[in-house]
């Protein structure tokens, strides 16, 4: 080849004597116009920026890190809403609590009316009665962070013509609770050999049936075994003898107004079951949840627009630049 022709197209393929950049791309565009007159080109053109846009976003939003995001605030918003809905029980519940307590205690009737009953939760009531087997011992329960029992023993009250009904006594160690199981200890109220103790008056307070007292991690009861984890008032009746004998599923919790003078304290330690307060102290924190969840909503939502942000691929400008060209 002679040397104008090879300078011909070492001009073409150098312009302006600077050498060709190889193209990392193969979808580069090429122009091959240099040297060859204006409209004697032809274009090769690469895609346009917004298929690398659209191929950016979708494998930013089905990230495990945007997926998690995404299901975040849904799961914040709504236990937010759950604990204002608490917040609305719970104040129901401490004013109906607060209502019932300055009243002054009734007569338990001979026969409760099961219907009418959750109509007068926490109200104080008097009894008469005996105290017969078999004791229930329901826990693990905890008072000013000792463990132990709830005392629970059948309540006669047929001399007055009335109905079986279930009595906490109220709280004993653990220690106290065992032995009264195994049969090394009298059951406090009953008699010596077990029997049916003296006919007292009591004054008690009635429970609210908790449709929701087993929660998830509660272990099963063991009935056979005298084990119970949650108070499932239907079925300590039944295990007492149940309306064969009498008793019917309702559960008092007895008062302990502090006239003895001895600290609770002492009497726990000598075995002697210490009953409720007459007040009743409800925790009320779900203001305090509500504002948590709602704020984690906020955040998490902030924290998914900026995730979702920073995935966008910045648009690759179109150019055509001239073959050769830098």
């Amino acid at each position: 080849m002679s040397r104008p022709i090879f300078s011909a197209f070492r001009a073409a393929f150098r312009a302006g004597g600077a050498p060709l950049r190889p193209r990392t791309s193969p979808r580069s565009a090429f122009n091959f116009t240099a040297g060859l007159g204006a409209g004697a080109g032809f274009t090769f053109g690469s895609r346009h920026a917004s298929t690398v846009v659209s191929t950016s976003m979708r494998s930013t939003l089905f990230r495990p890190i945007t997926i998690l995001l995404a299901f975040a605030p849904i799961l914040c918003g709504y236990l937010g809403v759950w604990q204002v809905q608490r917040l609305k029980w719970k104040l129901a519940l401490i004013d109906e609590i607060d209502h019932n307590l300055t009243k002054a205690p009734i007569a338990l009737p001979p026969h409760v009316n099961m219907s009418a009953l959750p109509d007068f939760a926490f109200r104080r009531v008097l009894l008469k009665g005996r105290f017969r087997g078999p004791p229930i011992l329901q826990g693990p329960q905890t008072r000013d962070g000792i463990a132990g029992y709830h005392l629970i023993v059948p309540f006669d009250r047929s001399a007055e013509g009335g109905s079986t009904v279930l009595v906490n006594q109220g709280f004993i160690l653990t220690a106290e609770g065992d032995a009264i199981r195994e049969g090394r200890k009298p059951c406090p109220g009953l008699g010596a050999n077990g029997g049916p103790g003296d006919e007292v008056v009591i004054e008690a307070m009635l429970t609210k049936i908790d449709h929701d007292a087993k929660s998830y991690f509660v272990p099963e009861n063991k009935p056979e075994q005298n084990r119970w984890f949650w108070k499932d008032i239907p079925d300590m009746a039944e295990w007492v003898g149940g309306e064969a004998r009498g008793v019917q599923p309702v559960l008092v919790d007895v008062i302990d107004h502090g006239d003895s003078g001895v600290p609770a304290s002492l009497r726990m330690a000598n075995g002697v079951p210490v009953g409720r307060p007459p007040q009743i102290e409800l925790r009320n924190q779900h203001m305090t949840y509500a504002i948590t969840w709602f704020s984690l909503c906020a955040a998490t939502t902030v924290m998914l627009g900026l995730v979702i942000r920073s995935g966008r691929a910045k648009k690759i400008p179109n150019r055509r630049r001239p073959f050769g060209r830098p």
